[in-house]
C-alpha cells in the first residue's frame, strides 16, 4: 500500500513539473552594465562613479507595442545637497553580455519631480504598489521614454545573472533602450533606485503594466571606485619611499 502510495505521488509530481509553465521573460525589466543582483532586495545595485549604463528592456515580440513608457528615479531627501539633475543620454549596448542593440533611443523626456509621499501613477490611473522605495521622505523624477515598438534585440530574463545575448532562440524580440546616467546634487554614497511602467494594448483594452519589482535597478553614481593600477603602483612606491626614509 505505501508502494503504491508512493508511485501514485511521484507521478503526480511529475505531471505538475511537466504541466508548469515555464517562466517567461517579464514584458519590462531593468538592468545596469556592471551591477551585481541583490537576491535579498531583488535588485541590480551598481556602486561606482558617474556615469552608469541603464538599461531599459521591452519584450515586445511577446506584447507587442509599450505605450508611453515612463522611468523613475526615486532618491532619499536626507542625502540632497543641491538641485537634483539626472540626465539619461541615450548609447549603444555595445554587444555587451551579448545583448546587440543597433538603434539609439529618443532622448527621454523630463515630466515632474515629486516630493509628496505618492508614488508615480501608471497609464490606467492606478498608482505603481509601493514596494518600500517610496513614502514621505522620498523625492522622485519621471521620464518619458516613448513607446517600445522595436524588436531589434535579444530578450534575457534579467534575474540573479546576466542572461546569454547570444543565444539563437532570442534573438529579434525585444527593444533595449539604454542610456548614461549622470546624478548630481546627492550625497556620495547615495543610492536612486528605478522604476519601469506603463501601457500596452490588449485587444481592445489597454492595460498599465511595470517592471517585477525582481528585475529593478538601483546605482549610486558617487561611490569610491576601485583603485586602478597606476593607483596601486604610486601608492606602493610611495609606501618603499616611507620606509626608506623611516630606516
Amino acid at each position: 500500500m505505501n508502494r503504491m502510495l508512493m508511485l501514485a505521488g511521484t507521478l503526480m509530481t511529475a505531471l505538475l513539473v511537466a504541466a508548469a509553465p515555464a517562466r517567461a521573460e517579464p514584458a519590462l525589466q531593468l538592468y545596469i552594465e556592471g551591477a551585481t543582483y541583490d537576491t535579498v532586495t531583488e535588485t541590480w545595485v551598481f556602486s561606482g562613479t558617474d556615469p552608469f549604463t541603464l538599461w531599459a528592456i521591452g519584450y515586445v515580440d511577446h506584447t507587442g507595442p509599450i505605450s508611453n513608457v515612463r522611468l523613475s528615479a526615486v532618491y532619499e531627501k536626507s542625502v540632497i545637497t543641491g538641485p537634483v539633475s539626472i540626465s539619461l543620454t541615450p548609447v549603444l549596448t555595445e554587444g555587451y553580455g551579448g545583448f546587440t542593440d543597433p538603434s539609439y533611443a529618443d532622448n527621454p523626456d523630463y515630466i515632474q519631480t515629486v516630493g509628496d509621499g505618492s508614488t508615480p501613477t501608471l497609464g490606467d490611473g492606478s498608482s505603481l504598489p509601493n514596494h518600500g522605495e517610496y513614502g514621505a521622505d522620498k523625492e522622485w523624477q519621471e521620464f518619458g521614454l516613448g513607446d517600445f515598438t522595436l524588436t531589434d534585440s535579444p530578450i534575457g530574463d534579467f534575474m540573479t545573472a546576466v542572461p546569454d545575448g547570444t543565444d539563437p532562440a532570442k534573438q529579434n524580440k525585444a527593444q533595449i533602450n539604454a542610456y548614461q546616467v549622470v546624478v548630481s546634487g546627492l550625497e556620495a554614497g547615495s543610492f536612486v533606485h528605478f522604476d519601469l511602467y506603463d501601457t500596452i494594448i490588449s485587444g481592445n483594452k489597454a492595460r498599465a503594466i511595470f517592471a517585477p519589482f525582481s528585475h529593478d535597478a538601483a546605482g549610486d553614481p558617487n561611490g569610491i571606485p576601485a583603485p586602478g593600477p597606476l593607483a596601486l603602483m604610486l601608492v606602493g612606491l610611495g609606501l618603499i619611499g616611507f620606509a626608506r626614509r623611516r630606516a
